[in-house]
């Protein structure tokens, strides 16, 4: 029996050593992928949808984004037009290249946002509330407010209408209408609100509406946050300004008003640096014509009192050689001249925040870089009280950094003074050793020398101060902005975002990948056996057919003259079985499972029933003494069993039923349920039992308790010539499989082979190798080929809501 057993296989003809060479070799082709998936084919299909239609919410709800773009140049020329060598501008005006880096900063910034704001009247906003979201009106507004008194400046508020005619409109939840042009006072707020008679109240295409009110330093932070400044080169002057919003006409005004505010604040910069530079000429131009009145009235008095008109010819040698001595003593006395009026200057606390005047052709680069500092920093003090008050933490670092670098100035400058004194003493000295040759010139005339000398000084500095007053005066009339606008503000037709294609093929994505992936985590928790593969992949005992799902309330499906599809399939396990119990003259066959709900009662039923459809006398033992099912399935009247044959209270005639309506099938029931029926079954009588079986009997078939459960299988199996072994699909764990692989390595039971029970179609195909007739019969037909009768619910009269419960069984199960 054991070399019987090694010729069944899943074909009926391989051993299990070719079993195993199945396995290894199984794969998964693209027909059996397509038609065990298929089923799930539904729920993507509506999951898909699904993420169509939300994608398409999304798309309809969300605020469309446009873009706006301009440009404009930078242009990079010196400061009115002098000469880079020219420190008086170089310090009065600042320096004249340009960092587009700091424009780019600049064109963003908080202050010039907030102008913009201003400019716009951007602080309120005006929204047509709609079915589906609101609109920014902008800037058609059949409405205007005008707000009197805010009560906390740092927080927006809005306020939504409801409009009742042209006269009246209601504010939020309230019943009391309120008339344009009233004064409302609400929340601390005080404000108007008027019709803008301009444009109707249906604009919007609904009555409602809602005006917010915003700190101007969050305009100021909405705009810069929408605003795009960039440079296209690295060597290009032109800056490229975009701005983001849900109104193009927004944009657009944004960026023309950031274009001009900008050019405006360059030319006001250079108004004012050439204010204060022709401020600080004018203050020096009176002292000095004071002081060159007063040298050139000593001139003349000292010349009358001293009769001195011509020295004479005679110290003309003498001269010659303190001419040179003296003009670099001039020189020197026109610089320290120049530093002692720098120090005034910036002692002065009058002039603590002004801008501090040039070096004055003084040429020392410490002094030069220290005024440019002090002076920018003077500028972007000025720039910044423009939005920031005084007592702010950034203007007292400034103060405190002016402070320190007055300082530094000054004493850069009394060091200036030293060296130049130093240097004119070295001068005077040279100057004496040459006038003590002049002994016998009379001190009249070097009197009078120094006296013109002090007035040479004087005219000089005045004459370069007249020069610098002229040109300033001609660049002041001359001033132009810096920047030129390239491209006006223009806005796309079409919106940035949401972008349609993309959010259509993310949502598609989305919802197809939210079902795979739980089919996913279904197939990866699943635990139950579910199709021929599942077995054949974790055991190596051979199948010797599959039995499919039979929703006939009775347990006999099998009958004479039957042709259904599950009939035939227990004639197949008939023919199958030849294999497996080979010329025995009266067969034995055990049948057990797992546990139990696996259709043991089920199968043994249509095995006898089959066997004795061939003529053979069939008897059906009741062994699962614990729950016996055969006889109630039946409706067989239950009388003497088993159990009384064992314990000697019956004779084997007596227990023996015949199954109404199938010749030749008999049923031995089990008898009362015994409190120990394990040992019952290791009674001797039990052989005795047996022995009568087979006797009378060409066919014995043992229903038995589950042997995953039990013992009894085991005990019984001494008396088997073969062994079904039931695993039910979408029932029988996996696990299972390793206690019938080591039963089957063990031989605990005699040739076992697996029946699989229960198999039930997956999206429209059979999950086996049936397609009908099947994978044994040789033919691939449906089940409406022909060859097969119709089951009970699928013929044509069955009633629609049948048809449609089956239908949805099969697609959604």
């Amino acid at each position: 029996m054991s070399d019987q057993n090694n010729n069944i296989s899943t074909d009926m003809g391989q051993s299990p050593n070719k079993n195993i060479m199945q396995e290894a070799a199984w794969s998964v082709g693209p027909r059996e992928f397509v038609l065990k998936y298929v089923k799930y084919l539904p729920w993507v299909l509506i999951s898909a949808s699904l993420a169509l239609i939300f994608a398409y919410i999304k798309i309809r709800y969300t605020v469309p984004i446009y873009h706006s773009q301009s440009s404009m140049l930078i242009k990079r020329e010196n400061n009115y037009g002098n000469s880079n060598n020219d420190k008086f501008s170089e310090l009065m005006m600042g320096p004249s290249q340009t960092n587009l880096t700091n424009e780019i900063r600049l064109l963003s910034s908080s202050p010039i946002m907030k102008r913009v704001a201003s400019n716009l009247d951007l602080q309120i906003h005006y929204y047509g509330i709609g079915k589906i979201r609101s609109t920014l009106l902008y800037p058609i507004s059949p409405l205007r407010m005008e707000v009197l008194h805010v009560a906390d400046s740092t927080k927006s508020f809005g306020v939504p209408l409801s409009i009742i005619n042209e006269n009246q409109f209601l504010i939020g939840a309230s019943k009391t209408p309120m008339a344009f042009g009233q004064l409302i006072e609400k929340d601390g707020n005080r404000y108007i609100i008027s019709r803008n008679k301009e444009y109707s109240l249906s604009i919007n295409g609904s009555d409602a509406y809602k005006i917010v009110w915003e700190p101007l330093g969050q305009v100021a932070g909405e705009i810069s946050g929408s605003l795009r400044v960039q440079q296209p080169g690295d060597q290009s002057t032109i800056l490229t300004l975009s701005f983001d919003g849900e109104n193009t006409s927004w944009g657009r005004a944004v960026l023309n008003m950031v274009m001009a505010v900008y050019d405006s604040m360059i030319i006001e910069d250079k108004r004012r640096i050439s204010e204060n530079t022709l401020l600080f000429i004018n203050r020096n131009l009176d002292t000095l014509k004071y002081e060159l009145g007063t040298a050139e009235g000593n001139i003349k008095g000292f010349e009358m009192q001293n009769d001195v008109y011509d020295i004479g010819q005679q110290s003309s040698s003498y001269f010659s050689n303190i001419t040179q001595g003296t003009k670099n003593l001039a020189e020197q006395d026109l610089k320290l001249e120049l530093v002692n009026l720098l120090i005034n200057y910036i002692n002065d606390t009058k002039n603590i925040y002004e801008i501090v005047p040039p070096s004055l052709g003084i040429q020392e680069p410490i002094l030069i870089k220290q005024i440019t500092e002090y002076n920018t920093l003077q500028l972007s003090r000025f720039t910044n009280l423009k939005t920031t008050p005084e007592n702010n933490p950034t203007i007292l670092r400034m103060n405190s950094q002016l402070d320190q670098m007055r300082r530094d100035i000054n004493e850069t400058l009394l060091n200036i003074r030293n060296a130049t004194n130093l240097a004119r003493q070295q001068i005077i000295g040279q100057n004496q050793e040459q006038q003590g040759r002049l002994k016998s010139m009379p001190g009249k005339a070097i009197t009078l020398k120094n006296i013109e000398r002090n007035k040479s000084i004087l005219e000089a500095l005045y004459s370069f101060l007249l020069q610098k007053k002229l040109e300033t005066d001609i660049s002041s009339a001359a001033i132009v902005s810096t920047t030129q606008v390239v491209e006006p503000a223009g806005s796309s037709n079409y919106p940035i975002a949401p972008n349609t294609g993309s959010i259509y093929s993310l949502y598609f994505m989305m919802g197809l990948l939210i079902p795979v992936g739980v089919i996913a985590v279904l197939e990866l928790f699943r635990d139950k056996i579910q199709n021929r593969q599942d077995v054949e992949k974790r055991t190596h005992v051979p199948i010797i057919g599959e039995i499919g799902h039979s929703d006939d309330p009775q347990a006999l499906v099998v009958k004479k003259n039957s042709r259904r599809f599950i009939s035939e399939q227990f004639r197949i396990i008939r023919s199958n079985l030849q294999y497996v119990i080979g010329k025995k003259d009266k067969p034995v066959l055990l049948v057990t499972s797992s546990f139990s709900g696996e259709g043991k009662s089920f199968i043994s039923t249509n095995i006898g029933a089959v066997m004795s459809l061939a003529g053979k006398k069939t008897v059906i033992m009741e062994f699962d003494i614990r729950k016996p099912k055969i006889v109630q399935s039946l409706d067989l009247k239950r009388k003497m069993g088993i159990t009384n044959f064992i314990i000697g209270r019956a004779t084997f005639d007596e227990l023996v039923l015949p199954v109404e309506g199938m010749e030749n099938l008999y049923v031995i029931p089990c008898g009362p349920i015994p409190p120990n029926p394990s040992e019952l079954l290791l009674d001797p009588r039990l052989d005795e039992l047996m022995k009568e079986a087979k006797a009378h009997f060409d066919v014995v078939i043992m229903d038995t308790a589950p042997s995953g459960l039990v013992s009894d299988a085991v005990i019984l199996g001494k008396f088997a010539d073969s062994t079904l072994y039931l695993v039910r699909q979408g029932y029988t764990f996996r696990k299972q499989m390793r206690l019938i692989e080591e039963m089957y390595q063990a031989k605990k039971l005699p040739n076992i082979s697996i029946l699989l029970n229960d198999v039930k179609a997956e999206g429209g195909y059979y999950s086996g190798y049936y397609g009908g007739y099947g994978y044994y019969g040789g033919y691939s037909y449906g089940f409406e080929s022909g060859y097969f009768e119709t089951e009970p619910e699928k013929k044509k009269n069955m009633p629609v809501t049948k048809r449609m419960q089956r239908w949805m069984k099969k697609w959604f199960s």
